[in-house]
């Protein structure tokens, strides 16, 4: 078979290069379809999440539940127009046309305003001074006339603005049946374009890549364009109740304008105050027997009040900071795309500049040889990020079957990554208890719990997920499905493997477990066909006088321990210590250890359940017989060096967050450990920035776990896995709580080492 012979460098560039020039000559040629089609996928990329929710908790086929969801819009828009839509398309044209009359007559009255004015006038029990408001300059009329030079060409372009957004409103009522049958087929069409995307990028390991800029891209998008409809829509409530309310003329088209005007970042908001004061300035009667000039200054600080508001109450819960651009970039951006692309220019530059940098720093860092998705830290007085309004309206379903809507042409299966809770798997071996529902309040099987598998994906115990999209599925299915998405790029070797790299434990110990030892990853894997052993506890519950096995005493080598184990004298030769509550213990693998009675803790461990028995304290087991030891095997494991060894030494972690306190507890090649105490109220703010999952345990206490998809309450002793791709989230403690973060290092140099 003939193998094509690959392209040079130079067949490469002259083909791209051909490709874009193409393209760019099928978009001149056609101009004048390319807004129909981008206003039909805006509609589409809009509806998307709405459709996909609708689809999922009804059990729709994706095809009828868009014909469904355009159909009610349909009708809606129709009822709308009918009742209210010609009367404020009407009074929008005529603001679009009287503007620049109004303009210039409310220059004359300000220029005009200290003949006008009497030498004091009251609002109510206030009285005002005309001295006290206006400055005594010469030449009043002139300076206010250079005043209204500089910002005529903001309201002069408002207006034109206005008046072509309601052109422009009323020229697409000839193309809306185009619109509807295009925006249609690419919202029925989305996961299908997703997977596309996606599976181009599949070659060469940018897949990864391809979806984490997508979801960034997305992130921007979605919060910034549904975002300003739902604005835009409130907005237009508000402002016209608001003036209807004042007795301001056309106050509907006044509304529709400051509603409009929301798509327009800066600029859009002055206009819509600025044409209302312009039209209070200079309409014939003003309310309240106010002069014009008191009407207008009424209006002004009504219409400053409504700005107030949106700024500090509404943007922040509805859109957040999804563009995250300087205000001076935004307004230079809107300018530009009027300037290229008119009106609907205007209304897509900022998402798209924002788009623009998210692509740019990636491809900066790749010239750079750089990580292209760095993960981010929270300084200590930064505030955390805002989660936008549609977020928390999504936490409100956290059971729904529903894809998130970010990134928007990513397939509603398999869905977005999202953090993962599971149900336990219960182990009933002969030392466990009921601490677990005595001391910690679960419901567990009847009998003995001895071990609780809260995350585990291995062939002797896999946990399913409790929630969102896969309920019902394995930790390994979700790997499967998301791959490096979910575990990060620091964790390649487990995705090839196949193995998640983790396993999270309870275990409740009413009598000692037995004396024994776990392999390192060499010995296991050569002799077991698993993975080593390295653990650490956390003791969530001490009983007084409680103890443990950890290590040798000092002293004993491989000869006297193998002759104490022949002669049945091994509890000579083991350390043991007391514990109690908050205490971390760090157990690399060839460590010689045992849980004693009245402990419960928390482990976390590799990925493995290879363990050598030592010794048994002459029990029996179910059968009646006694278990069996592993003598020989645990001599070669054993690590002799680890004598008398001490608790893990708890360190401060730099930096730190306002209200929250950060101790490293333990750290190896396999995993980091923070434990975090957040006070009541305090947020701890972080990002999955694409290289390591995040566990996540509250040990006590409660907090609200909230990130751009949606929110979990956490309570109790709970865990949740936080994909690598999450993004950012926070955790805010409704009460005092006691975390633990868990994490993959960066480096495998320290194998088997604790943080002492």
């Amino acid at each position: 078979m003939n193998q094509s012979p690959p392209w040079t460098t130079a067949t490469k560039a002259i083909v791209a290069v051909s490709a874009l020039s193409l393209a760019v000559l099928v978009i001149w040629r056609f101009q004048d379809l390319v807004q129909p089609l981008l206003i039909a996928l805006l509609l589409a990329y809009i509806l998307h999440p709405l459709i996909s929710l609708i689809s999922h908790r009804l059990g729709l086929p994706r095809g009828t539940t868009v014909l469904a969801v355009y159909g009610v819009l349909a009708v809606a828009v129709v009822v709308t127009l009918s009742f209210v839509g010609v009367t404020t398309f009407q009074q929008a044209v005529t603001i679009g046309k009287n503007l620049p009359g109004w303009f210039d007559q409310a220059v004359d009255l300000v220029s005009t305003l200290p003949e006008r004015l009497p030498e004091s006038f009251a609002l109510g029990p206030l009285v005002l001074e005309r001295d006290a408001i206006l400055p005594q300059l010469p030449g009043w009329d002139e300076v206010a006339r250079q005043l209204f030079g500089l910002v005529q060409p903001i309201f002069s372009q408002g207006g034109s603005i206005a008046a072509g957004f309601v052109s422009a409103t009323v020229n697409l009522l000839g193309l809306v049946f185009l619109v509807f049958v295009v925006s249609i087929y690419i919202a029925n069409d989305i996961p299908r374009i997703g997977r596309g995307i996606s599976d181009f990028a599949h070659d060469a390991d940018y897949r990864a890549d391809a979806d984490r800029l997508m979801v960034d891209v997305s992130r921007v998008w979605g919060a910034y364009l549904r975002g300003q409809v739902l604005l835009g829509l409130v907005i237009f409530f508000v402002v016209s109740i608001v003036l209807a309310i004042l007795g301001v003329d056309n106050a509907l088209g006044l509304g529709l304008l400051s509603g409009a005007m929301e798509f327009l970042p800066v600029i859009g908001p002055l206009v819509g105050a600025g044409a209302a004061v312009v039209v209070a300035l200079t309409q014939d009667t003003a309310s309240f027997g106010l002069s014009a000039f008191e009407f207008g200054l009424v209006v002004l600080i009504a219409m400053i009040l409504v700005q107030q508001v949106e700024n500090n109450l509404l943007v922040p819960r509805i859109v957040g900071d999804a563009l995250d651009l300087h205000p001076l970039l935004v307004m230079v951006s809107v300018v530009m795309g009027a300037s290229l692309a008119g009106l609907l220019g205007a209304v897509l530059a900022a998402p798209v500049v924002a788009s623009l940098k998210i692509l740019g720093n990636y491809a900066w860092r790749k010239m750079l040889d750089l990580p292209p998705f760095p993960e981010k830290t929270v300084p200590t007085d930064e505030t955390p990020p805002s989660l936008s309004l549609l977020d928390r309206v999504r936490a409100l379903w956290p059971g729904a079957k529903v894809s998130s809507s970010l990134p928007p042409f990513l397939p509603s299966s398999p869905p977005i990554p999202y953090p993962l809770q599971f149900t336990p798997v219960f182990k009933d071996y002969i030392w466990g208890g009921r601490a677990l529902e005595t001391v910690l309040g679960r419901a567990i099987p009847p009998g003995r719990v001895a071990e609780s598998w809260e995350m585990a994906a291995h062939p002797h115990g896999e946990t399913a997920i409790a929630n969102g999209p896969l309920a019902g599925q394995t930790l390994s299915a979700a790997q499967k499905l998301w791959g490096e998405a979910l575990l990060g790029s620091r964790n390649r070797q487990a995705i090839e493997a196949g193995k998640f790299p983790l396993l999270i434990k309870l275990l409740d110990a009413n009598r000692w477990l037995s004396v024994q030892v776990h392999p390192d990853d060499e010995y296991g894997l050569a002799n077991e066909n698993d993975y080593g052993k390295t653990e650490m506890w956390v003791v969530l519950h001490a009983e007084p006088g409680a103890q443990l096995i950890y290590g040798l005493k000092a002293g004993v080598d491989p000869e006297s321990f193998a002759q104490a184990v022949a002669q049945e004298r091994v509890e000579e030769a083991l350390h043991r210590i007391s514990v109690s509550k908050g205490d971390v213990v760090f157990v690399p693998a060839g460590t010689v250890h045992a849980l004693g009675p009245g402990l419960l803790v928390a482990e976390i461990q590799q990925n493995s359940d290879t363990t050598y028995r030592i010794y048994d304290w002459g029990r029996l087991g179910a059968d009646g017989k006694p278990r069996p030891l592993h003598i020989g095997s645990a001599l070669k494991v054993i690590d002799w060096e680890q004598a008398q060894p001490s608790l893990a030494v708890r360190r401060i972690a730099p930096g730190g967050q306002k209200g929250v306190g950060v101790e490293e507890i333990a750290h190896c090649a396999y995993f980091h450990t923070e434990r975090i105490l957040v006070n009541p109220g305090r947020v701890y703010a972080g990002e999955c920035g694409g290289e390591s999952f995040e566990i996540w345990g509250i040990l006590s206490g409660s907090a609200r776990l909230e990130w751009a998809g949606g929110g979990i309450d956490l309570a109790g002793v709970a865990w949740v896995l936080l994909p690598a791709s999450l993004g950012a989230y926070r955790l805010t403690a409704s009460k005092q709580s006691m975390l633990l973060r868990v994490v993959t290092p960066a480096d495998e140099s320290d194998k088997n080492t604790d943080t002492d």
